[in-house]
């Protein structure tokens, strides 16, 4: 726009003023060659310049236009000339010289027809200086146009591309992804690298940075000219136009095959996909569904690879517990037999109450496992829960009466139901039973409290004993464990398994030095009208 103003609109207007005025103060004595000067310079100045010996046309016709009109006004177009050689010059000293060369043309002329004295001297030194000034503060205004140019290109590229590899970015790659579909087919390559956040944790950042420059350059090594992306935080894309699909396919197999065996760091996944009769949305959704694919296969056996170690060290802890637990009546079984041997079991009425008590151990210790390896549930039906704790309160009323404890149960007005195997459940509060009772070594209180809210029926549990520690806490359901000096310590185990093998859920809801609470949900299968 500047452009055309300057040299398409003011340079003919000056040069028509020029010449009118010229010819108007009678300083031209030939007109119409002065008129023809005029309009070979506005020509020359608006041609195409095909080479760099077109500027010294231009200065020539235009000494020729101010000899013939011999105005000083003319020093307007000598700068015109001059901004437009030096806006299009690249070297600094060659602008100064034809600036110098240009003001002394002008110069001279101007001397032609003016009374030559020490003043015009002094001016034309004065112009000379001016041209220097001009081409100083022109190459400056340059200079930063072209840094301002080269910062907005490296912006724009900034934007384009990943910082880290210097590839196209996410939404550039799918810019031109678009553009390549207008033009050619392509086959779509994502490459997922699966392990670079555990690099980035036991290495550092700087080692993963390195694997994904390392990948990026050896992309562009094997795929260039094509399209590459770093398409996500691990994964890159690649789009090759292609003619022939089956020799693209090989290309892309033995390519990405010698990255994976260059990468021995990476567990590198990849998936493609041709672009011939899809839309670009409908191939990155191919792409992208297979790599899913397999990175939910992948998922799946490390899964069940962890699921496998995690139940073969469960089994182990169960075993060397149960081991534990058989061996000490054993002992004590062996120690009473090798008495009664060296006494020629003469008193061997003594020892058998014994012997019998530590047998009877072991096999309610193997029951107890047995129940808790696999705690079936036969008689599943719908049950008011306050009938399982009316059961197990006759169970263990007498107990809790006998110890001096008190008792009280709290029921909703209207009973809930719940579907369960009712002796398993009755099983678990017995348990908690005998837990607050063994937890409460004076007179203490143990309540019962039972409520319904939304789906679900809350059972809660009090005792006023010691409470237990948060290590404790952490433990009490594990296999095995106990703080009592007395037990196997599967009783809160297996009940928590029977709660949860029912759909409901077991958990210790407080406790402090002033008590316990334990909490069981179960799911709620209807409420009874109220009585």
């Amino acid at each position: 726009m500047a452009n055309t103003i300057l040299y398409r609109i003011l340079l003919p207007v000056l040069l028509v003023i020029i010449s009118f005025s010229s010819i108007y103060l009678e300083r031209t004595y030939y007109p119409y060659f002065m008129v023809a000067a005029g309009i070979a310079v506005y020509i020359s100045i608006n041609a195409k310049q095909s080479n760099n010996r077109q500027i010294y046309i231009q200065i020539a016709l235009l000494v020729l236009f101010h000899w013939l009109s011999q105005l000083n006004w003319c020093l307007s177009i000598y700068l015109i000339l001059l901004i437009r050689q030096i806006a299009r010059s690249e070297d600094l000293i060659r602008s100064i010289l034809h600036a110098l060369l240009i003001m002394a043309l002008y110069s001279l002329i101007r001397l032609s027809y003016s009374v030559t004295n020490g003043y015009a001297v002094l001016v034309t030194l004065s112009d000379l200086a001016s041209t220097l000034v001009i081409v100083a503060l022109v190459w400056m205004i340059k200079s930063r146009e072209i840094e301002k140019r080269n910062l907005e290109q490296l912006n724009d590229e900034l934007l384009k591309k990943d910082a880290l590899t210097g590839l196209l970015n996410y939404h550039e790659f799918r810019r031109e992804l678009s553009k390549m579909k207008d033009s050619s087919e392509y086959c779509l390559i994502i490459m997922n690298c699966q392990d670079l956040r555990v690099i980035n944790f036991k290495h550092g950042y700087e080692q993963a940075n390195n694997n994904l420059k390392d990948i990026a350059g050896q992309l562009e090594r094997y795929f260039n000219p094509a399209l590459i992306s770093r398409y996500g935080g691990s994964e890159f894309a690649i789009a090759v136009a292609y003619t022939d699909g089956a020799a693209t396919e090989g290309h892309i197999q033995q390519a990405i095959a010698q990255i994976i065996e260059h990468s021995v760091d990476l567990d590198i996944i990849y998936a493609y996909a041709f672009s011939n009769r899809f839309t670009t949305e409908e191939t990155i959704e191919n792409v992208e569904k297979q790599l899913f694919l397999q990175k939910k296969d992948i998922w799946m056996k490390r899964d069940e690879h962890f699921f496998r170690a995690d139940k073969l060290k469960v089994i182990g802890e169960l075993a060397a517990g149960m081991a534990h637990e058989i061996r000490n009546p054993l002992t004590t079984i062996k120690g009473f037999l090798q008495l009664a041997y060296q006494n020629d079991y003469k008193e061997f009425d003594r020892y058998h109450p014994m012997i019998m008590d530590e047998i009877t151990r072991v096999s309610e210790l193997t029951s107890e496992f047995l129940q808790f390896s696999k705690p079936n549930l036969f008689q599943m039906k719908a049950e008011s829960v306050q009938s399982c704790i009316e059961r197990a309160i006759s169970i263990m009323g007498t107990e809790i009466e006998r110890r001096g404890h008190h008792l009280s149960v709290e029921y909703p007005e209207a009973p809930l139901y719940v579907k369960v195997d009712k002796d398993k459940i009755v099983q678990v509060l017995v348990n908690l039973f005998k837990n607050s009772i063994d937890a409460m070594a004076d007179l203490g209180h143990i309540g019962v409290k039972v409520y319904g809210v939304d789906s679900e029926v809350f059972i809660e549990m009090m005792d006023t004993g010691t409470g237990m520690s948060e290590a404790t806490k952490e433990k009490l359901f594990e296999p095995f464990y106990t703080t009592k000096g007395h037990g196997t310590g599967l009783g809160l185990s297996i009940s928590h398994k029977i709660v949860q093998d029912h759909g409901g859920r077991m958990d210790v809801k407080e406790t402090s030095a002033k008590g316990t609470v334990f909490l069981i949900v179960l799911p709620l299968v209807f409420r009874a009208a109220a009585e």
